[in-house]
């Protein structure tokens, strides 16, 4: 029954895509985040859903009067560089066989993130991709959080199988970048039932993050509540509230739980650590000895490279977005992926400060800081994980594009118009106000 459910609402929503293709693009952002076939019995978890659903959006945007190439911002050109790299690379692959289905996943999820760069040409659009990202995210969180409340704590939260967010750590990071953006959906809400909502859905979802028993997760909390200290105007409310908030899950959670948090200080001897050490140097070593080029996507885990270096261990995953990048994509294609990366988080710095002085573009500034946020615990989190190329990190990145593009332009219209006087001025300054050409619907 689920399956003909769901077939149903993609069939009448790509009947839609076709004379809008923006609802492609939500429905592929759902689709590709919550992987809803996952959750379906029999039939739809066997059809290239995915494919067909990428394949209906591409073409209805091409034969539409939308835009066909986003802002050329910096952030594009890397991301098209780095697909081009990787690419090339996989051609020099350890295995190919075993990577280019890895790298034909990849380039999709760059693809979806392309596009909503070009057609997310205003906040309504914008909004509407977080809107799927933080709904598609907080089915589990939602969930996950219930699940744990309910058996106390006993057993371990995990996402949907055969995912990227499938694991218990995977998930953790994934619903930590969530919340930031479900925040920025809070406290943009000018109705106070949604923002209510938001907020139960972001202390399940903190709920479902404890439950999930992530060391990583933990950490990247951490690193996320330290950052929100440092934004937040009322530091010791915060912190009184935060505490409050952290120290009472805290204490729900049962012995189980304390044991495995109390690993982190020994990790030393912890087995998964020594396995994430071993891979980290496994990945070191070949990109050494192939620079410029690495195993290929998924390569480094290969028995063939990983026994070459350590005959006796176990084949790990990198568990780590940086060491999976060097170990897939060698030092060239790590260059380029940590360009995207410290480039996403400047532009977050440059567009807050852009846009924070100007009423009419505070959302701009809040969106900016909540997706800083999101990077910054993909960031700390990722790096005990391997999700390089996790599809919401790539779409945090594709919005900061036409964000940039939207705030700018909005920016040098009013310095334009600043700088003349008269009557024209004022109407050109009303209509600036309220309709910025790249914001065009």
């Amino acid at each position: 029954m689920r399956s003909i459910v769901l077939l149903m609402a993609i069939v009448t929503a790509l009947g839609v895509t076709i004379v809008y293709p923006f609802a492609g693009v939500i429905l592929w952002t759902w689709f590709t985040v919550q992987n809803p076939h996952e959750e379906a019995y029999g039939f739809a978890q066997t059809l290239p859903l995915n494919m067909a659903i990428a394949a209906v959006t591409i073409a209805a945007w091409l034969f539409s009067r939308e835009q066909k190439l986003p802002p050329m911002r910096f952030l594009i050109w890397v991301i098209v560089i780095f697909l081009a790299w990787t690419t090339f690379n996989s051609f020099f692959a350890f295995s190919p066989v075993w990577s280019w289905p890895f790298w034909d996943r990849t380039w999709k999820i760059f693809a979806l993130g392309l596009l909503v760069a070009t057609l997310a040409t205003n906040q309504t659009r914008i909004n509407a991709i977080i809107w799927t990202v933080v709904i598609s995210l907080f089915y589990y969180g939602v969930k996950g959080g219930i699940f744990t409340l309910v058996t106390g704590g006993n057993f371990h939260v995990i996402g949907p199988e055969h995912t990227i967010i499938g694991d218990n750590n995977q998930l953790a990071l994934a619903l930590l970048m969530a919340l930031p953006l479900a925040n920025y959906l809070r406290t943009e809400s000018a109705h106070k039932f949604i923002s209510w909502g938001l907020l139960a859905g972001m202390a399940l979802t903190l709920v479902s993050v404890i439950g999930s028993y992530s060391r990583g997760g933990l950490i990247a909390l951490g690193a996320l509540a330290i950052a929100a200290w440092i934004r937040s105007k009322r530091k010791i409310v915060y912190a009184a509230m935060a505490a409050t908030v952290l120290i009472g899950a805290l204490n729900f959670m049962p012995a189980a739980f304390w044991d495995r948090v109390g690993t982190i200080q020994s990790a030393t001897d912890d087995a998964s650590v020594h396995g994430r050490l071993v891979a980290w140097q496994v990945a070191y070593r070949y990109a050494n000895d192939h620079f410029p080029f690495g195993a290929g996507f998924y390569g480094p885990q290969l028995a063939g490279i990983f026994h070459s270096y350590f005959p006796t261990e176990e084949p790990h995953a990198a568990h780590s977005i940086y060491f999976q990048v060097l170990g897939e994509q060698g030092y060239i294609g790590l260059f380029v992926y940590l360009l995207i990366i410290l480039g996403a988080l400047f532009k977050c710095w440059q567009i807050g400060r852009l846009a924070r002085r100007r009423p009419d573009l505070a959302w701009a500034a809040n969106l900016a800081q909540m997706i800083l946020m999101s990077l910054i615990a993909f960031c700390v989190g990722g790096s005990a994980l391997s999700m390089a190329y996790y599809d919401v990190f790539v779409l945090c990145i594709a919005l900061l594009v036409p964000l940039e593009a939207l705030v700018t332009e909005r920016t040098l219209a009013s310095v334009r118009i600043g700088s003349r006087t008269g009557p024209a001025a004022t109407v050109a300054r009303r209509r600036t106000a309220v309709e910025p050409r790249y914001s065009d619907v």
